[in-house]
C-alpha cells in the first residue's frame, strides 16, 4: 500500500482540501496522511468563513511527527494546496524543499470569485512553482502564476506558456476548466507531451466546490500509477466528469468516455 502525504486546509463542513484529498485517495488504497495547514469551517471562497485554527499551526512540525511516527519516505507523493498566510507558506516550502515528488495545487482563487488569499500567498506559489515536479492548477490560478488576464488569456499563449514552463523546469503541469465555447477544456503538458481534453459545461446553481481538490488528488493517483501523459488526462478528466455529473444528479445519464487531443506537432 502507496502513501500520499497532503498538505491543505483541513475544513469541517465542505468536501475540499484535506478532506475532498481523502476521500479519492483513501477508496482508492492509499495509505493517506493529512497534514493541515489552517482548520476553516468551509470553502475559502464561502462568505463568513470562520478560521477554527489559530495562528499557531506549524504544518513542518506536524510533518515531521508523521514522517517520524510512520517512517514516510522523500519520495512518497506529496500534495501541497491551500496555505492561509505567507507565515505558513514559508513552513509549507520546507517541506518542498526535502519530498522529491511534490504536487503543487496553487489554491488562490477562481473565475467569478478572484483571488481569496493574500497577495503575499500568491507570490508565495509564483516563486516555488520552478521548485516542484507536478503542478495542478485552474485556469485562473494559472493565469495569475503567468501574471496574464484571465479575460485575454488565449489557447495558443496558454499552449506556449506550457510549453515553455515544462521545459525549462523539467515539470508536468495540469491546466482545469479553461473556459471555450460552453465547455472546458483540461490541458496536460509535459517536455515531451501536451495533450488537450473537452468536456460540455455542467451547470451548477451554486457554486460547487472541490472539483479541483479532486481532479489533484485523482492527478496524484493516476501518477501513481505511471499512466502515460494521454492516461492521466484522460483518466483524471472522466473520472471527475462523472462526479460532478453525480453531483447534479445526472447519474442515470450514459457515460460518454472523453478522449484527449495530442498537440505535440502545434
Amino acid at each position: 500500500m502507496k502513501n500520499i502525504v497532503s498538505v491543505q486546509s483541513t475544513v469541517l463542513n465542505d468536501k475540499v482540501g484535506n478532506h475532498a484529498a481523502r476521500s479519492i485517495l483513501s477508496d482508492k488504497g492509499y495509505k493517506f496522511y493529512e497534514i493541515p495547514t489552517v482548520i476553516l469551517t468551509s470553502h475559502k471562497g464561502v462568505k463568513n468563513t470562520i478560521q477554527i485554527s489559530d495562528n499557531n499551526l506549524n504544518p513542518w512540525i506536524i510533518f515531521n511527527k508523521v514522517k517520524q511516527t510512520y517512517k514516510l519516505s522523500l519520495n512518497d507523493l506529496t500534495i501541497v494546496g491551500y496555505t492561509p498566510n505567507l507565515k505558513v507558506s514559508k513552513l509549507i516550502s520546507k517541506i518542498i524543499k526535502i519530498q522529491n515528488r511534490v504536487i503543487l495545487d496553487p489554491v488562490m482563487g477562481d473565475i467569478g470569485i478572484g483571488l481569496y488569499v493574500e497577495k503575499d500567498v500568491a507570490n508565495f506559489f509564483k516563486k516555488i512553482m520552478t521548485k516542484v515536479k507536478y503542478i495542478s492548477a485552474n485556469f485562473f490560478e494559472w493565469s495569475y502564476l503567468n501574471n496574464k488576464d484571465v479575460n485575454n488569456y488565449n489557447l495558443g499563449e496558454i499552449i506556449a506558456d506550457l510549453k515553455s514552463f515544462t521545459k525549462k523546469f523539467n515539470s508536468q503541469v495540469l491546466i482545469r476548466s479553461v473556459p471555450k465555447n460552453k465547455k472546458l477544456i483540461n490541458i496536460l503538458c509535459n517536455k515531451k507531451d501536451i495533450f488537450i481534453i473537452e468536456t460540455p459545461y455542467i451547470n451548477f446553481k451554486e457554486r460547487f466546490h472541490g472539483a479541483g481538490d479532486q481532479s489533484t488528488a485523482l492527478y496524484a493517483h493516476y501518477i501513481s500509477k505511471k499512466n502515460t501523459t494521454r492516461e492521466i488526462l484522460e483518466n483524471v478528466t472522466n473520472d471527475i466528469y462523472s462526479i460532478l455529473l453525480e453531483k447534479k444528479a445526472y447519474a442515470k445519464i450514459k457515460r460518454i468516455k472523453f478522449r484527449a487531443k495530442n498537440l505535440n506537432n502545434l
